[in-house]
Order: C-alpha cells, then structure tokens, then sequence
C-alpha cells in the first residue's frame, strides 16, 4: 500500500471509526513496507497540513509549553510522553512552515518505536487542536488531511 493511502487508512480507523487496534496495525504494515522514518516523516507532514490550515485561518500562534500541558491534563497525551510530544510538534510546526526536519535523528536517539509513537501521538494532537480551534469536529481536519494526502 502506498504510505499516504495507509496514512489516510489510519487516520480514518482512529478518528472517523474509533478503531485505535486497526490504526496501530495499518501503521506498522506501513513501517514494515516503507520504513519507520518515512512514515514517521508522513505523519509529521500530515499534522502539519493541519497546522498550517490553523495558521491560514486564525493567525494564532500557540504556545506549545501551554498546548502540551492543557493536552495532558485534559488526558488525551500520556504525562511521560509529553516532552516527546513538545519535540515531534515542533517538528511538525517547523514542517508546516517551509522547514523539514529529518526524523532519522530522533529514531537514532530515542529508537523507532518512541519516534512513530511521537510522531501519531503529535499527528492526533495537532487534529484535536486544530479541530477545537477552528470550531469543527475532528473527523472534519481528517478529511481535509486525508484530501491534501491523496495529492502526495
């Protein structure tokens, strides 16, 4: 499968079908067909098409200390991965604004696993903020995600 079809595929099991199981195994087809660093970098594409419609729209700027705090206490990212959110939302926000970071030196540091689990974790996020900030339903960013996806 192509990686932005898989991408589309997980994002929709996750947020449009509630099915997390079937996410995590479409993303690890992904990994096992194209590599950790290319769907790690797909999925920070993907988080940053969602910013950069943000930043379109509003011309707000978050704060990302006070984003990752409020996404953790409200529950939606575990407190020990919250550094690791700060770290793959910059690189989607670097990414949304012209600048690609490459992820092969965070996969170096930290290993695959964490990298792609940051990287869907920063992806999830960057959908839920978007959504709630624009004042549209989730399942709206990931359409208009999935739409810039089948442009890759």
């Amino acid at each position: 499968m192509d990686l932005p079809d898989a991408l589309r595929e997980a994002l929709e099991a996750q947020i449009l079908d509630r099915e997390p199981g079937e996410a995590a195994l479409v993303l690890r087809t992904a990994v096992d067909e194209h590599g950790a660093a290319e769907v790690a970098d797909g999925l920070l594409d993907t988080a940053a098409v969602a910013l950069r419609a943000l930043v379109a729209e509003t011309d707000d700027v978050l704060q990302l200390d006070e984003l990752v705090e409020q996404l953790t206490l409200d529950g939606a990212v575990p407190g020990d991965s919250a550094s690791l959110l700060e770290h793959m939302l910059t690189m989607a926000a670097s990414t949304a604004g012209g600048i690609r970071p490459t992820v092969q030196t965070i996969i170096d540091q930290i290993g695959p696993e964490r990298a792609l689990s940051g990287a869907w974790l920063a992806t999830l996020a960057a959908v839920r903020v978007v959504a709630i900030n624009l004042e549209r339903t989730e399942s709206d960013i990931v359409d208009d995600m999935v739409r810039s996806l089948e442009r890759f």
